[in-house]
């Protein structure tokens, strides 16, 4: 980012966008629509940076076509932000706060960013398919619970409950239809659900991650996921290592989920057996577990190759 760069802080709502711009107080409110947005992006200067926090969906069309402008684009972790302005003292919330704390993250620490490239129009399908599968299943789970002992509901909860597992079973067949539609995606989901522990979603979920970003190392990958640990050192003190879980919650609960999976196999039992004899509690050694699948994942899909039980858990086994 250049000193003449202007960077413009979004704070992005369904129907409305509050924009707040560096060094300046000044505030422009557009509709959350491609024509207004179009006539807004056509106003600024070329190869201007424009920041959103990523909200569900709400921030998709103002990304896609900043981006197709030629804009550097930064979509944020509203957990970061968040934190990041606590630190710089900020007393309230308002859109107009937003907007401006948002631009101001980006001119600070522009350098420690990723800029937002436009995904592949197959992937980025995948992965809505998968954020409405996991809605669904929080949904069907929290009726299933609420609803439980109510006598009079009983009937009502049974139809209720078949239904969404019905829906669920449609939309898992979208999943594998969108997944059969692109020959590599597929191949990709094909080898990596030969790797114990990764099951058909937990693979669909690596092929959306591992075919919508870019990532030039499996550390980078593995934190992504949220499964780095955190030091908390000082002086001669070591703290407890914790999981930063910054990255991909959704990513990260099938990880774990596919590592419990993993731990009753033939193949990592001896592994989750000897980090239980260290002293780790079943959670760190799932997360340990966890961390390996996503070295494997993104190794078979660096190399194109097919699993091998030997070579890849050797490798693994090497990396933290």
């Amino acid at each position: 980012m250049n000193d003449k760069q202007v960077v413009y802080g979004v704070d992005v709502a369904k129907a409305e966008l509050v924009v707040g711009r560096s060094h300046s107080e000044q505030i422009v409110r557009i509709a959350n629509e491609a024509k207004a947005i179009a006539s807004w992006l056509a106003q600024l200067p070329a190869h201007s940076a424009i920041a959103m926090e990523a909200s569900g969906n709400y921030h998709r069309l103002l990304a896609h076509m900043a981006h197709a402008a030629g804009m550097v684009v930064y979509v944020l972790n509203p957990q970061r932000l968040k934190h990041y302005g606590r630190a710089v003292g900020n007393r309230g919330k308002t859109d107009r706060l937003d907007a401006q704390l948002i631009a101001r993250y980006v001119l600070h620490e522009h350098a420690k960013l990723r800029v937002w490239d436009a995904p592949a129009p197959e992937a980025d399908a995948l992965s809505q398919l998968l954020v409405r599968r996991q809605a669904l299943v929080k949904a069907r789970q929290m009726l299933a619970q609420s609803l439980s002992g109510v006598a009079g509901l009983n009937a009502s909860r049974r139809t209720l409950l078949i239904d969404l597992k019905r829906m669920l079973c449609n939309l898992e067949l979208l999943i594998r239809a969108e997944l059969a539609r692109v020959p590599a995606m597929a191949a990709l989901h094909r080898r990596l659900m030969s790797v114990v522990g990764i099951g058909p979603i937990l693979a669909a979920q690596l092929v959306a991650c591992l075919t919508r970003l870019h990532f030039t190392r499996a550390d980078a990958f593995v934190a992504y996921a949220g499964l780095d640990p955190r030091p908390d050192d000082s002086g001669e003190r070591r703290g407890r290592r914790r999981l930063t879980k910054h990255g991909h919650a959704m990513l990260r609960c099938l990880l774990y989920n596919g590592a419990m999976a993993a731990a009753r196999s033939k193949l990592f039992k001896p592994l989750y057996t000897q980090l239980r004899a260290r002293g780790l509690q079943s959670t760190e050694a799932m997360v340990i577990l966890a961390r390996k699948l996503a070295r494997i994942a993104f190794a078979l899909y660096k190399s194109a190759a097919t699993f091998d039980a030997q070579r890849h858990l050797k490798t693994a086994l090497q990396q933290s």
